[in-house]
């Protein structure tokens, strides 16, 4: 279920997990009234975070969790300090690296290298290298959460994927490098995050307004079929292929 942004609550095969849930900043478009995230937060596992930025690592939404759940929490390596600064339970958090391989119960993991983009397809003078990506692995089903990104040598070099989420904004991949990147994946469910999720204005429409149906337009029409828009607050149904 799409949470906004590049949040995600995802069950897949009974393990419930979330990405980059942001469901307290003030700036962002409220969430449809049926959504009860205390209730929600009870199920969730494991929490994933790519980076530090709040509307990835929400401090507030990461306190709800600690509080409500009994997830893990997955994060980069740069983002432990703030994970101890708001109190998260130090024995419920693993630090991931890119490039490596984590096990964790009933799902296999890889972190993979994300570059934080600014305007004009530049590289966001505060990037890390520790930023992360994330492959996530059950059942032979294989899901990809890049994190806010520019395009890189390694996501050309990914195979295997069964459903990517894709960020089409001008500080990730934008147009041409998410077309360019899903048309090398060649994953078998497309499905585009981070717009629609805060008011855009001038300042910041490089970070909030996402190029949804351009990117669509870029791709070939096999491409095209495995489209997948979801609702924010709406359970979407992926079904393997």
């Amino acid at each position: 279920m799409w949470m906004g942004n590049a949040g995600w609550v995802i069950n897949l095969y009974g393990l419930i997990f979330c990405t980059d849930l942001d469901l307290h900043s003030p700036e962002r478009v409220p969430l449809p009234k049926n959504v009860d995230i205390v209730e929600m937060a009870r199920h969730i596992q494991f929490a994933f975070i790519t980076h530090e930025h709040g509307d990835h690592f929400n401090r507030d939404t990461c306190r709800l969790l600690a509080e409500h759940s009994e997830c893990r929490f997955v994060i980069p390596k740069n983002c432990a300090q703030q994970a101890a600064d708001i109190g998260l339970p130090e024995h419920r958090v693993a630090v991931a690296t890119p490039g490596m391989d984590y096990g964790l119960p009933g799902l296999n993991v890889r972190a993979v290298r994300a570059m934080h983009g600014h305007m004009g397809g530049s590289v966001y003078g505060g990037a890390n290298p520790l930023d992360c990506g994330y492959i996530f692995e059950r059942q032979g089903f294989r899901v990809y959460q890049p994190g806010d990104t520019l395009l890189l040598e390694e996501h050309l070099d990914l195979r295997g994927i069964d459903l990517a989420f894709v960020s089409p904004t001008e500080h990730n991949m934008h147009i041409e490098g998410a077309a360019r990147f899903l048309s090398a994946l060649a994953p078998r469910h497309i499905v585009p995050q981070h717009y629609d999720s805060y008011t855009v204005t001038d300042e910041n429409a490089f970070w909030t307004q996402g190029f949804v149906d351009e990117l669509y337009e870029q791709l070939p029409p096999e491409l095209q079929a495995r489209f997948v828009r979801a609702k924010q607050g709406k359970p979407s149904v992926i079904e393997r292929k």
